[in-house]
């Protein structure tokens, strides 16, 4: 066996195409579930980049692709032992995200501006043939790039269709069809903010999508919107298409704030992401709604456990790739109407698997790549070796033919019945209404609208309503309100009149503001119930009557903040049991967790115009001050300081001059005071940090290393725990993902690689000018932008009109080696403190 590695390892290195290696059993070292085996089978060499994308061919070799770089064949290891080999493929595509090989042709999602191989960004695909691969056809360009482009490619189950999942940095291409009717809007009551620190800026609706083609590449259909950065898509055994989406880590702390998820994705789903403050809550009935909110997390692959030989429970269970946790979660799904209940267990988990992509093979073993943002990439393999039945199991999922008939209209309208779409708007299946209202959206034809003057079923108003303003807001305004008047309020329950709420408030948005008559009529029926005993409730009235500036809407408010009670753990729960830097404390959770309640109503109440009540205007700024000292996501401080301003905004005259002092939050200077560092230091080089690491981390002084992080201004732009700023990405749980070389690269060469989310762009100017930036916001004829890393509240303005051309920056915002101040005991308890040692 020695002498085999090492002529594969000579001819590795003589020919410079093929490489083997052995496997080796990791499952001591991780948490796998019982009765299963964890092995690397293939450490990927740094010329091979980092894998993040997998699939099959027909003879069982699997095909790699590195996020940067070429495609690549694996040969691996049999089961019972042996070696993994390797080889570039001679195919000109490069930067692919999602890869499929079926019936002898390849289909690759290209997403990645790729110097090995520069194509346009779309998907692609290329045949095998007996004598190599055909040159590649582009099937469809898609104006897409960065993290947030287009993403993993799956086969139906019927295997007659292609399915691609896009992130929100996607534009939607030109289909022949979309099962979503292209009604989509933002849909916000309130002025929405965006992002603090101007990611996603300038992308609104639909945001993130997937869509479905014909093998040969034709007849392309858009099948959800509403996504944010979805990364992989799985077909369940069922037949039922599941999605795995990411949330915005920024907005942690925020009422906004939606965590990573799995979705239903019916066909037409809409799932609610909106722009910067606008996503909808889970309650609003024109978004599908989820499945599992799992918490916060990077979604990368997910799979179907059809054909894991393995015990039935993991061959009928879905499985979630996390990065950020390094963890795979086997997801039990169980019908529950027409859709599903959903479980989840942790099945293999453990520091240093940042996961990216998986399959299960036709050997019967799940193999998955660990890697992506060009750190240390592997392959890696898990077989069952316990002794419970493997026999092939199917799902005891029973034909939902009401779901089954909805899908068949949404995708062909044509074919629909009225009289039964009408009828499931009624039904007491959230699922089968959201799929009534999708297929009644698809009719050009809206007369069906005139049975709501006659209906008497809450449901079926109230969706109804919501189509018809979704439709045509202004036409059948005065229908859908007199009808939603004509209802009880008291006999709804309370997700029926948060969502009457909802209705109301989309004739408003879509249709204009309300006559003094309308606002007279809406009133009648809630002012009355605020504050209600329903948190949801409140926060739906409070957005509303807001908006109508009800009278005593101020104080009402206000009271209901005072009252609210402590936070509740959740979303926070999820944070506690994964952040080390909490060690599973929740009471230090508790301490820093932002009041988002009162967030809510804040952000609220920023809409009513003054003058408030005498006292009212000093009891919102208190609040404000206690609200600052909280700890959120990167985007918190900036969100809390824009709601802060927006209040002062709508004061008079005479309270502007009362309350000049409260106009701005007070700055935060996260680089003042800063520790001493002793060095002397050294131009430290990525091999020997590498060397002082592996001389041992045990036992350091993490106090120290607390101090060195602040000292060498990484807490100045990076979140690690509770300490840190929010201009570049939170470092908290960087041990899963990151080994050492991985973070001294980052340290000293940290235009390697640059998220798009957080570079800068860099514009060129009419004139020849060169502008580089992070943009901030954007307006009809400006573009905000910032130039200080350090100090996004530094703002520069550029015309739209004299821009020439944008790029992403290709020189990262972050300064190189700034840790070569430290000496050798500084920096290694710097490297203890953000490694967990």
């Amino acid at each position: 066996m020695i002498y085999e590695l090492i002529k594969g390892l000579l001819l590795c290195f003589l020919l410079g195409q093929l490489c083997v290696a052995e496997v080796t059993d990791q499952t001591a070292r991780y948490k796998v579930s019982a009765g299963f085996k964890l092995e690397k089978i293939y450490d990927v060499k740094k010329e091979e980049g980092s894998w993040v994308a997998l699939t099959e061919d027909g003879r069982g070799r699997l095909i790699a692709a590195d996020q940067y770089g070429k495609l690549y064949r694996v040969t691996s290891a049999p089961l019972f032992g042996g070696e993994t080999k390797v080889e570039p493929l001679s195919i000109a595509l490069g930067g692919a995200h999602g890869l499929l090989w079926h019936q002898g042709i390849l289909y690759v999602s290209v997403n990645e501006n790729s110097q090995v191989y520069p194509v346009k960004v779309g998907v692609w695909m290329v045949k095998e043939t007996a004598d190599g691969w055909e040159t590649p056809v582009l099937i469809k360009p898609v104006d897409a790039g960065g993290e947030h482009g287009i993403h993993s490619l799956v086969l139906s189950p019927d295997q007659q269709w292609v399915y691609l999942v896009a992130g929100n940095h996607s534009r939607t291409p030109e289909v022949e069809d979309s099962f979503p009717a292209k009604v989509w809007d933002e849909d916000q009551l309130l002025i929405r903010n965006p992002d603090g620190n101007g990611h996603a800026a300038n992308i609104m609706a639909p945001g993130g999508w997937i869509a479905r083609f014909k093998l040969d590449g034709s007849h392309w259909q858009l099948v959800t919107v509403g996504n944010r950065n979805t990364f992989d898509i799985a077909f369940h055994d069922s037949g039922e298409l599941i999605s795995y989406d990411a949330d915005m880590e920024w907005d942690f702390g925020m009422p906004w704030y939606r965590p990573t998820r799995l979705n239903h994705a019916v066909p037409g789903a809409e799932m609610g992401w909106r722009n910067g403050s606008g996503k909808w809550p889970e309650y609003y009935e024109d978004s599908v709604g989820s499945m599992l909110n799992i918490g916060p997390g990077s979604p990368t692959g997910l799979l179907a456990g059809r054909g894991f030989r393995a015990p039935a429970k993991y061959q009928q269970a879905i499985y979630v790739f996390d990065w950020t946790f390094a963890t795979i979660y086997a997801v039990t799904l169980k019908p529950n109407g027409a859709s599903f209940d959903a479980n989840k267990e942790e099945f293999v988990a453990g520091a240093g698997l940042p996961l990216t992509d998986g399959i299960i093979a036709k050997d019967g073993a799940m193999y998955f790549t660990t890697g992506g943002r060009r750190t240390a990439s592997a392959l890696w393999r898990v077989s069952y070796v316990g002794s419970e039945s493997t026999t092939p199991a199917s799902g005891n999922f029973p034909n939902v033919a009401s779901r089954d008939m909805l899908a068949k209209y949404t995708t062909s309208p044509k074919t629909a019945n009225i009289e039964d779409v009408w009828n499931f708007l009624g039904s007491e299946d959230r699922k089968l209404r959201f799929m009534a209202r999708a297929a009644l959206e698809r009719f050009p034809d809206t007369s069906w609208g005139t049975r709501l003057a006659g209906e008497k079923n809450p449901w079926r108003i109230i969706i109804g309503g919501m189509a018809l303003a979704r439709l045509d807001a202004k036409a059948h305004r005065s229908l859908v309100l007199g009808s939603l008047d004509r209802i009880e309020w008291s006999k709804l329950s309370t997700h029926q009149k948060l969502n009457w709420l909802r209705t109301v408030g989309l004739l408003f948005i879509r249709g204009g503001e309300p006559t003094d008559v309308e606002k007279s009529k809406v009133l009648a029926k809630i002012d009355a119930d605020y504050p209600s005993d329903q948190r949801f409730l409140n926060y739906e009235l409070a957005r509303l009557l807001c908006y109508l500036q009800a009278p005593g809407v101020v104080a009402r408010t206000l009271d209901i903040m005072d009252k609210e009670p402590a936070p509740e753990l959740e979303p926070w729960a999820e944070l506690i049991s994964r952040n080390a830097q909490y060690g599973g404390d929740v009471r230090k959770v508790m301490e820093d967790h932002p009041p988002t309640a009162q967030i809510h109503y804040l952000y609220c109440l920023r809409a009513v115009k003054g003058p408030w009540q005498a006292g009212d205007r000093e009891r919102a700024f208190e609040w404000f001050r206690g609200v600052e000292g909280s700890k959120g996501g990167n985007s918190f401080a900036n969100f809390i300081k824009k709601i802060r301003e927006q209040v002062y905004e709508n004061c008079t005259d005479e309270e502007k001059r009362i309350f000049a002092s409260e106009a701005k939050a007070p700055t935060q200077h996260l680089m003042a005071d800063l520790p001493k560092i002793t060095g002397p230091g050294r131009a430290w080089t990525v091999d020997e940090v590498v060397k002082l690491a592996e001389s041992g981390l045990e036992g350091r002084d993490k106090n120290k290393g607390e101090d060195m992080y602040r000292a060498s201004l990484c807490a100045a732009c990076h979140r690690f725990g509770p300490l840190g700023g929010a201009q570049g990405p939170d470092l908290s749980n960087l041990a899963g993902r990151f080994t050492v070389r991985d973070l001294a690269e980052s340290i000293i060469e940290p235009s390697k690689a640059i998220s798009d989310q957080y570079g800068f762009h860099e514009f060129t100017t009419n004139d020849g000018k060169i502008v580089v930036g992070k943009r901030l916001e954007e307006m009809d004829e400006i573009l905000i932008l910032s130039s200080n890393p350090f100090d996004y509240s530094q703002k520069i303005e550029l015309k739209r009109a004299d821009i020439k051309s944008t790029k992403l920056s290709e020189v990262s915002p972050m300064p190189a080696a700034m840790i070569n101040r430290l000496n050798s005991d500084e920096l290694k308890d710097l490297l203890a403190y953000m490694l967990g040692k």
